[in-house]
């Protein structure tokens, strides 16, 4: 094939990459989120889920993909020798468990769980790529209409759709699933909202509570005229009395019983009703909490500003009052603590009050920021926040549980928590908070003990109001305790290189494994790696932790899994077989209407043919300066071409940067 031909080929087949490389996706992230806890950055993609607490129950999502449950209430059914139905250690939500009670039966791969409680009863919802899930105590997330009174692991049907989720969404479709007690809520990648509830007037449509509303999927709309449906959702938090929204575009909205909008007083609404964000905030995760029927609402902006509204007779709003505000207040630092001067909180990176529990005055939250602390305030029922007073309510606390708040300068211990610690997750239940700090697998409980809810393989009652870490080991996706990573995906015809997986400041500081353990051999080829798992660790040299690896995965694309397709690579345009006909062209060689010519059809694969023999195709003409001043603004996207009068060739941006095109072959 001559120079021009497949040039005008390989422009063809440009026309047809830029209208075909790009398809509306929805925010789903599949596998291990890890946008979550103190690397939580993106807000479409926030996964708020990898830890759920309810109020003497724990779920957790590990790295590897397991979901495993402990406390009360959690086993698959009743154990036959002991009468009770808690687990006491972390156990895989899976089939094969030695225990007949933890041996969680389903089909397909588990994608999404969620938990409600009210008081000691909890029930339990697990979504997997065959349908729902559920057990537990009947009514408590679930209508016991719809498990009929099925207290065991089992899959469950709704409005005669036999994999429990609304008409016409799938579970690859759940971005995510929210549970609170008597209340199920999911937000599909497509940004719908649909509510499952028989508390709190909440089903966001409308209708009310009946026997009939209670059983069925509700998508949520909104109060403007015609009640159109609430779209372009990507959070969706809540209480049981109430559900709070953040779409793609920065808006939020709120409806159920006892909500605000940040406007007057605080009224039942039926349809989601759009709550006004403070002024300059651009919001990056919601939440909620209640003390029992009114609600209290956290903002948390992309600039790390907290912001807080509602009910606040547990000082949960952690403004320094125990007064209700109808208006967005930002909670502040009342005291000195350690070197916490009083002012407003601000370089808040994670949120989390407790959401999954019903019972009066256990309104509380626990936030990180920035520089790995963390804070709480609100109710201290169940010693949650680790404080002596068991019932009171405390305006926010620095470092709340740690070992002896008025010693700062005792050294740092693994098995309690210490005001030199950094903490990279937490995680506020009903009656404890659960957080985990860096250089730790094992995680940190604080609050009451009960059922195995601490997951130590002890049933007793008891409680601590100091952080202890003498517990099992987890592996929760979002808490790499190694260098910041990112998995990689590559093309077929590649492999992977490692190199392009470090995120940290320093890359000479990581080195690669193959296993999860720092003293087995170093790998020195990481430029060319086949796609499996690897494992980042901090080298000796630097001096980190090395406690345990930062797994990533290295893997093929999936044809249509990404908004662009980076593995379509420019070879000669196809021409044999059917279908490949070009049918729009411009051309000044007079073939236009001729029936004889075959013209533009006899082009293949392309959209658009462009012919002359007389007059050049000109493209953009561009310098090499210009053009990566292009890319460094942030304005370059896949498939952007330009000629490059410094290099004097065809550039394509692909990957990151600016390529050559010189070679009929992927740049």
């Amino acid at each position: 094939m001559n120079s021009y031909i497949k040039f005008f080929f390989t422009l063809i087949l440009l026309f047809t990459l830029s209208s075909t490389a790009y398809k509306a996706q929805g925010y789903c992230v599949s596998g291990c989120n890890e946008n979550a806890f103190i690397d939580s950055a993106d807000p479409n993609t926030i996964e708020y889920d990898n830890l759920i607490s309810a109020f003497h129950a724990t779920i957790v999502k590990e790295k590897g993909g397991n979901f495993k449950i402990w406390g009360q209430n959690t086993a698959s059914k009743e154990d036959v020798d002991y009468g009770n139905r808690d687990l006491l250690i972390p156990t895989i939500i899976g089939s094969g468990s030695s225990l007949a009670h933890a041996n969680f039966n389903y089909v397909g791969t588990p994608l999404r769980a969620a938990a409600g409680s009210v008081n000691t009863s909890h029930q339990f919802a697990l979504l997997t790529t065959d349908g729902l899930y559920a057990w537990g105590v009947n009514n408590v997330l679930i209508s016991n209409a719809i498990t009929n009174g099925n207290l065991d692991f089992s899959k469950i049907s709704i409005n005669g759709k036999t994999d429990g989720l609304p008409a016409g969404v799938a579970p690859a479709d759940v971005k995510m699933m929210f549970g609170s007690y008597r209340t199920l809520a999911i937000v599909t990648c497509s940004g719908e909202a649909w509510v499952l509830s028989f508390n709190g007037e909440k089903n966001g449509d409308g209708t009310l509570q009946s026997s009939v509303n209670n059983v069925i999927w509700h998508r949520v709309k909104t109060d403007v005229a015609g009640n159109p449906y609430l779209e372009n959702v990507v959070a969706m938090r809540g209480t049981p009395n109430a559900l709070f929204a953040l779409t793609s575009t920065g808006k939020l909205y709120t409806w159920g019983t006892n909500t605000y909008n940040n406007n007057g007083a605080a009224t039942t609404r039926v349809y989601a009703t759009e709550v006004s964000v403070p002024a300059g905030a651009v919001p990056k995760m919601i939440g909620m909490t209640q003390n029992q029927t009114k609600q209290s609402y956290y903002l948390l902006a992309a600039n790390g500003k907290l912001y807080s509204m509602g009910d606040n007779s547990n000082k949960q709003l952690g403004d320094g009052t125990g007064l209700e505000k109808t208006v967005w207040v930002q909670p502040r630092n009342m005291e000195v603590q350690g070197s916490e001067a009083v002012g407003v909180l601000e370089n808040v990176v994670w949120i989390s009050p407790n959401e999954h529990s019903d019972q009066v005055n256990t309104a509380t939250i626990n936030i990180i920021t920035s520089n790995n602390k963390q804070w709480g305030w609100g109710s201290n029922k169940g010693q949650t926040l680790g404080e002596k007073n068991l019932n009171s309510y405390y305006d926010p606390i620095y470092m709340p549980g740690r070992y002896d708040p008025n010693d700062l300068t005792i050294p740092d211990v693994l098995s309690d928590l210490e005001i030199t610690d950094q903490v990279i997750a937490v995680e506020t239940g009903g009656h404890s908070t659960m957080n985990i700090k860096k250089c730790s697998q094992s995680f940190g409980y604080v609050g009451h003990i009960s059922n195995g809810s601490m997951g130590n393989g002890d049933s007793i009652e008891d409680s601590h109001e100091r952080y202890t870490y003498l517990t099992d080991g987890l592996n929760v996706c979002g808490t790499d305790l190694g260098p910041k990573i990112q998995n990689l995906k590559i093309c077929t015809y590649q492999q992977g290189d490692l190199n392009s997986s470090i995120q940290e400041a320093l890359p000479s500081e990581v080195e690669w494994h193959a296993t999860n353990d720092p003293n087995s051999p170093v790998l020195t080829d990481i430029s060319t790696v086949a796609p499996g798992i690897y494992y980042a660790f901090f080298s000796v040299a630097s001096g980190k932790c090395r406690e345990a690896g930062s797994i990533v995965t290295v893997s093929y694309y999936v044809p249509g899994s990404q908004a662009v397709d980076p593995c379509i690579c420019f070879n000669d345009a196809v021409t044999g077989g059917a279908n490949n006909d070009t049918k729009l062209g411009i051309t000044l060689l007079k073939r236009a209407g001729k029936t004889d010519s075959n013209w533009p059809m006899a082009r293949k694969s392309g959209h658009i043919a462009l012919e002359s023999n007389t007059k050049g195709f000109v493209v953009t003409r561009l310098t090499t300066a210009q053009l990566d001043a292009i890319k460094n603004a942030g304005n370059a996207v896949e498939g952007m071409m330009s000629y490059d009068t410094t290099v004097n060739c065809m550039k394509i941006y692909s990957d990151g940067d600016w390529k050559c095109f010189n070679t009929p072959s992927c740049p």
